[in-house]
C-alpha cells in the first residue's frame, strides 16, 4: 500500500504568488504615478517689458577700470582721488543701486580688488561684474 498518492510529479504553476505579487506593484505604481506627476513649484522671474524706457537705462552705472588706472563712471572719466566722491554722489543715499563693473584684461588682481574695495567702501553694496567672451 502506498501512502501519499501517485509518486509522479506536478508540472502546474502556481499562480496565486504571482499574482499576490503583481497586485502588489500594481498598487504601488497607482500610489507612486500621481506624485511623479506633480512636479515641483518653482518661483520664476517676471518677464521683464520688451521696451524699456531710456531712463531705466540711463539709470544704469557702469564702473570702468582701464589700464594706467583709468576709471570711468558709465563714460565718464573721473581722476582717481576724486573717485570716492563721485561715487558717493552718484549713489547719493542709495546703497542697495545695482553697480556694474568691467575691467580690462590687462588689470593685474590687486589693482581690480583695491578698486573694487574702493567703491564698496564708498556706498556701493551690490556689485555685478560684466564679462566679455574673448573673440
Amino acid at each position: 500500500m502506498q501512502v501519499g498518492g501517485g509518486g509522479s510529479l506536478r508540472s502546474d504553476i502556481n499562480v496565486t504568488p504571482l499574482v499576490d505579487v503583481v497586485l502588489v506593484l500594481l498598487i504601488i505604481f497607482m500610489v507612486i504615478t500621481p506624485v511623479v506627476q506633480m512636479g515641483y513649484l518653482v518661483k520664476v522671474p517676471p518677464k521683464a517689458p520688451a521696451n524699456l524706457p531710456p531712463s531705466a537705462i540711463q539709470d544704469q552705472i557702469v564702473l570702468r577700470l582701464m589700464p594706467g588706472a583709468r576709471i570711468f563712471i558709465n563714460k565718464d572719466e573721473i581722476p582717481a582721488d576724486q573717485f570716492p566722491v563721485k561715487i558717493r554722489e552718484v549713489l547719493h543715499g542709495n546703497p542697495s543701486k545695482m553697480i556694474f563693473f568691467q575691467g580690462a584684461p590687462d588689470n593685474d588682481y590687486e589693482s581690480t580688488m583695491k578698486f573694487l574695495d574702493t567703491a564698496r567702501a564708498n556706498g556701493a553694496q551690490n556689485i555685478g561684474i560684466i564679462v566679455e567672451a574673448a573673440q
